[in-house]
């Protein structure tokens, strides 16, 4: 069942309150609400993050409690194998520009490595500047694929079920998240938000933290000039919006040309998304809109007919700009105007905003397929990628929103 758009936007807009009330509950209710730390042993945004401990240790008027927890393969958290590649690769990317540090040659470190590392922090939880020291140590050998001479011992899974538990039941799912009154930041990317929020309570001693992010220090290739910009987008992902919008904002600025790739959601090609995830990734799109002045809230879900309608529509635009307008402006009637492009006012609306005729658009509902959206899909696995927003430069490729200022450095570097 659909919500009413109105009560999207309140969801969107609201600070997890249900989520809110279980943290408080969970660590007392008069007391001052700590900073949790979710850290998975082998993760490279764990260990970036972990980087981070000492700053929070430093600034931090409030208790700082770090939770051990473990990720496989299911329908919240799908393509694993694929994922923890990639994000190796992330974050030796991201690293210098952050200011942190992680090993260039890294290797996927095995399931078992990753428990006996996991076995050996957990009895660092209560101590988190002997935790961040003993986790740089640890992570140099787990990433050197080095071999822990130690026994697994069976409370060492029981007790990462347990902080998954915790995790879940306070409304999230992924490795490298920072938890404060009920809302959930992820890794270096959302750190500073984390700090705003805690600073917002009153809860932060002295000066910022000087998070430096310079894009000039990433690891990136070179790329040759000419080279397309590959954006693979979805009509049903809020961060494709947000990423399409700047997109057409930065368009002038952007020397290469671009090929605008949309899919067919991951929900409609038998991925179930489970509620805990739509709702983070609905307050988060909402707190990134909003920071990036995008209108952002307002939702009717194009799922089903909607994506499919829209998938047919943009077949019709004659020219990039017109595909790139005709993305924004469905997401931006979906996402922000609450217009449903399963119908016939909703998605003309949508197309005569971005340029496309409509009696071409009624044809093309009536007569186009969506072959082309399955042959994207296939070349956004070939090139090691699962989700959306994703980009690809020849052969570098990159995953999410946050990553655009990545293609945008390789451009402004040829």
């Amino acid at each position: 069942m659909k919500l009413p758009p109105f009560l999207v936007h309140q969801l969107a807009h609201s600070s997890s309150p249900l989520n809110r009330w279980r943290a408080r509950r969970i660590n007392g209710l008069f007391s001052a609400p700590p900073v949790e730390f979710y850290y998975e042993a082998g993760d490279p945004h764990s260990h970036l993050a972990a980087q981070l401990l000492p700053q929070l240790l430093e600034h931090l008027d409030a208790p700082l409690k770090i939770f051990i927890v473990s990720q496989e393969e299911s329908p919240i958290y799908p393509e694993l194998e694929r994922q923890r590649r990639y994000n190796l690769e992330d974050a030796r990317r991201i690293a210098p520009a952050y200011g942190l540090t992680f090993p260039a040659d890294a290797q996927l470190p095995s399931e078992e490595q990753r428990l006996l590392v996991a076995q050996q922090l957990l009895q660092l939880c209560s101590d988190p500047e002997a935790f961040a020291e003993q986790e740089k140590t640890l992570s140099q050998s787990l990433f050197a694929d080095t071999p822990l001479d130690i026994t697994l011992q069976p409370e060492t899974q029981e007790q990462l079920a347990l902080n998954n538990a915790r995790r879940a039941h306070l409304g999230h799912y992924l490795p490298a998240m920072w938890q404060f009154n009920g809302q959930w930041f992820w890794s270096v990317d959302r750190f500073d938000r984390l700090v705003a929020s805690v600073t917002a309570k009153g809860l932060w001693r002295g000066q910022l933290p000087a998070l430096t992010f310079n894009p000039e220090n990433a690891e990136l290739p070179a790329v040759p000039a000419g080279t397309a910009l590959e954006c693979f987008l979805s009509f049903r992902s809020p961060y494709s919006f947000i990423a399409a919008t700047q997109l057409q904002r930065k368009r002038n600025e952007l020397t290469a040309p671009l090929d605008i790739r949309p899919v067919l959601p991951m929900a409609m090609r038998g991925f179930k998304v489970p509620l805990a995830k739509r709702l983070y990734i609905l307050r988060d799109a909402a707190r990134e809109a909003s920071r990036l002045d995008i209108p952002f809230g307002y939702c009717a879900d194009p799922i089903g007919d909607g994506a499919l309608r829209a998938l047919k529509t943009f077949s019709t635009a004659a020219t990039t700009e017109q595909k790139l307008d005709f993305i924004v402006s469905a997401g931006r009637a979906a996402w922000s105007e609450g217009v449903d492009l399963a119908t016939d006012d909703g998605l003309a609306k949508a197309s005569e905003r971005a340029g496309l005729e409509w009696s071409a658009v009624q044809a093309a509902i009536a007569e186009a397929d969506i072959d082309y959206a399955e042959a994207n899909r296939n070349a956004l696995f070939a090139a090691g990628l699962w989700g959306v927003p994703a980009f690809k430069l020849g052969d570098f490729a990159t995953w999410g929103q946050d990553r655009l200022w990545m293609a945008e450095e390789i451009l402004r570097r040829q």
